[in-house]
């Protein structure tokens, strides 16, 4: 079985880490397409890499046109790769992309000539959602009787594809998975303490991921702030990440008075994630929905549930499926239900070390990737008949 995987320019460890695994199964021979303007770092990812260059691209395509077989697509920027692709894929049983995305309608495009199954993993989770942009939409439909079998990151993102129509027989539900090995338990790094100046003892916060308005990071701001008007001192909230609100975000530290309280360390590598989440007492995803986006999976919450915190996360999107019994709700937006949550989890130690426990369970039933690729090589088979 020669399976190919195009994930654009968003090839990483974070999400290479759920395939790899297929390599160790028997006569399964798998390759990861990457392009030459790629966003993430790389030197982590174990798979077999194939680069795409747009040098060569760019060859190719003149050639394709001088021969009178260029095709384009009725919007700009609709391919990816596909001169490079057409030359590399032949002989592959699988190629596997992700939904309405360029890579979508390139190897949809190129299915019936190289004579591969289409797999796509899938992670919206707003019914109808592309209509909002007419080239998604067009990728969308273009794709739609072309797609083999579609693999949703979990059942919320599932019943979104059931209600647009898609045959349930078409649809396999199989949890993204994080390598569990990387992701556990680990004492507090005493020196990344001193590192970012948390004192000892202090009740710890992590937050990771975008500074962008529809991630309610503020939210976590005003949750600090009716904290400290409760008489809570000494906690420090960890802010990992980049993005247009940062600066925001100082201003109102800065109005609240909070600056002892948040500590931001900069846009970090995957590989340093792990360390963050140990540091941290309860991990906090306080995610706003929006009319075309809501979160669809946190991948960080099931870091800090492998690593055996308990979050505390807004219910949004596919948060309350992926965490269960093994953290605390609450309404989007509503910042003193947050300083709720996160006082009851600094006075009950019981309580966070059971949620803590459940995290670590929950991590590794569900979202095990060891577990989860031996389900997308059963598509795979399923697929292809076998």
């Amino acid at each position: 079985m020669k399976v190919g995987i195009v994930w654009e320019n968003g090839v990483s460890k974070w999400m290479s880490q759920m395939f790899e695994p297929l390599a160790g199964f028997p006569g399964v021979d798998i390759d990861l397409f990457v392009g030459d303007r790629n966003k993430f770092d790389t030197s982590e990812v174990s798979l077999p890499m194939r680069m795409l260059t747009h040098r060569e691209e760019v060859m190719l395509g003149v050639r394709s046109l001088l021969s009178g077989r260029l095709e384009r697509g009725p919007y700009r920027r609709m391919d990816f790769y596909t001169h490079s692709l057409e030359k590399r894929l032949n002989g592959y049983d699988i190629m596997e992309c992700y939904d309405s995305s360029r890579s979508l309608y390139t190897l949809s495009k190129l299915k019936q000539q190289k004579g591969y199954r289409l797999v796509v993993s899938y992670l919206e989770n707003i019914p109808y959602r592309q209509v909002f942009d007419p080239k998604t939409n067009y990728i969308k439909h273009y794709a739609r009787e072309r797609i083999d079998h579609y693999i949703p990151w979990c059942d919320t993102i599932k019943d979104v594809l059931l209600l647009e129509g898609v045959p349930e027989e078409r649809i396999t539900t199989v949890y993204t998975g994080i390598d569990m090995s990387l992701f556990r338990p680990e004492p507090k790094d005493e020196g990344l303490l001193r590192e970012y100046n948390v004192p000892a003892g202090n009740f710890t916060v992590l937050y990771i991921g975008k500074l962008a308005s529809w991630k309610g990071v503020h939210s976590l701001v005003y949750a600090a702030a009716d904290l400290k008007r409760r008489g809570y001192r000494d906690f420090t909230v960890l802010i990992t990440g980049r993005g247009a609100q940062l600066e925001n975000l100082r201003k109102i530290i800065s109005e609240a008075g909070l600056e002892d309280n948040f500590r931001f360390t900069g846009f970090l590598p995957y590989s340093s994630i792990r360390r963050l989440h140990n540091l941290a007492d309860v991990f906090v995803l306080p995610s706003l929905p929006t009319m075309t986006w809501q979160e669809q999976l946190g991948m960080v919450l099931v870091e800090a549930m492998a690593c055996a915190k308990p979050v505390v996360a807004a219910a949004s999107g596919s948060i309350p499926e992926v965490v269960g019994n093994a953290g605390l709700l609450f309404t989007p937006g509503s910042f003193l239900e947050l300083s709720e949550r996160l006082s009851r989890l600094m006075n009950d130690s019981s309580l966070l070390k059971g949620l803590g426990g459940k995290a670590r369970e929950r991590a590794l039933e569900r979202f095990d990737a060891a577990k989860n690729a031996a389900k997308i090589y059963e598509v795979y088979r399923k697929v292809l008949g076998g």
